[in-house]
């Protein structure tokens, strides 16, 4: 809610019902997925995300503002959770398959970190990971720095020597990088509102729907393609 670029978006409204019940309707259709908890900040401005949360059902971790890493790990405790995915409160359209895709591949057992987010591949708004509590916990333990605590499993996924960590690359007709299904700023809540009320009353939509409609409404897609996104600097370009 506290978000300075643009106040409020988790819950802002499409179709009578905020963005954030918009993600919770798509990471509750993930295969594997058997619990949910928001973790939100500690401020009063987001008493109205707890509430929320109440009327859905849904776990609630309120934590500190700015140490997004100690935030995630009461979470998790809270929910004594072993194996953990994130989604991010940005990307209300993941495409639950891709969460999926992520579980599936971290549950061979030979990583400690799976994502879709280390490089950009997919469109933004559709990154998750999956890791494993412990390897988190002790990369908690290990960081120091707020700047890096900040990004959630940043230190996990910058050191290499410490955890197995795989990224999954989008392939075909969804490696679509110059796409972004984030919200950040206005023009990516437009973008937003916009698919939800076109694929409305479905939830089920797949991100090679989201691509197909936005492929056919060209200045739509384009529309926020100018938003700078900060979060880019922490990907890998080869």
């Amino acid at each position: 809610m506290g978000s300075q670029r643009l106040p409020g978006k988790t819950m802002r409204l499409v179709n009578g019902r905020p963005l954030l019940g918009h993600l919770l309707d798509r990471v509750r259709q993930a295969k594997g997925v058997d619990a949910v908890v928001v973790a939100t900040p500690e401020s009063s401005v987001n008493d109205v995300v707890e509430e929320f949360c109440k009327q859905e059902g849904v776990a609630c971790f309120r934590g500190s503002e700015d140490d997004v890493a100690l935030r995630m790990l009461g979470a998790l405790s809270m929910m004594e959770a072993t194996t953990c995915v994130e989604v991010y409160g940005d990307g209300p359209l993941i495409d639950p398959a891709l969460i999926e895709e992520c579980l599936q591949e971290y549950r061979t057992g030979k990583f400690d970190l799976v994502g879709n987010d280390m490089k950009g591949t997919y469109p933004s708004g559709m990154y998750n990971e999956v890791f494993s509590f412990s390897a988190f916990k002790d990369s908690v333990e290990r960081c120091s720095d707020p700047a890096v605590r900040e990004h959630g499993t940043l230190f996990l996924r910058q050191h290499p020597e410490l955890y197995k960590t795989l990224n999954i690359e989008a392939q075909g007709p969804l490696c679509r990088p110059d796409v972004h299904l984030d919200v950040d700023q206005e023009e990516d809540f437009a973008l937003i509102a916009a698919i939800l009320e076109h694929f409305a009353p479905r939830n089920d939509f797949t991100l090679g729907e989201i691509l197909a409609f936005l492929d056919a409404n060209p200045e739509l897609k384009e529309s926020n393609s100018q938003v700078h996104r900060r979060w880019k600097q922490y990907q890998r370009t080869a």
